[in-house]
């Protein structure tokens, strides 16, 4: 579990096409709308997220789609001419390249640092848990 929606969204799409041996099952804009509005409809909170409409909350991911890993960086947008965006981002992009978060229009990641969040305080209390399951794991043999 990598816990990564980006890779997520990759791996929904090539595996449709494996198992229908179509190449053309699941698009990558199909894997978008599932990630995000057909997500929102999934758990019944489609009239509040899901999309950027006035009246919703406003999440939105920015990425950076030229790092090594995205290279090449397209020069058009403009999916008439060989580029179309929302491909390299399902396929091209992780959340390594998510630099910024804005959920119900707070920032919650500028930068790829945190703002709301104690980094070293969630990592010690991560590593406080584990502590206690290798505890019971232990006085339970396994």
């Amino acid at each position: 579990n990598t816990v990564d929606m980006m890779a997520e969204m990759k791996l929904a799409a090539i595996l449709a096409k494996g198992a229908s041996h179509d190449p053309k099952a699941v698009p990558a804009h199909e894997a978008l709308r599932m990630a995000t509005i057909n997500g929102a409809k999934a758990l019944h909170l489609a009239d509040k997220i899901g999309s950027l409409e006035v009246g919703k909350q406003a999440d939105v991911i920015a990425i950076r789609i030229d790092t090594i890993e995205t290279t090449p960086v397209p020069v058009v947008a403009d999916s008439t001419k060989g580029f179309d965006p929302v491909t390299h981002v399902v396929y091209s992009s992780t959340r390594d390249q998510v630099t910024d978060v804005w959920v119900a229009g707070k920032r919650l990641l500028e930068a790829r640092q945190l703002k709301t969040v104690d980094e070293a305080r969630l990592q010690k209390i991560g590593a406080d848990y584990t502590a206690k399951v290798m505890e019971v794991m232990v006085a339970n043999g396994k």
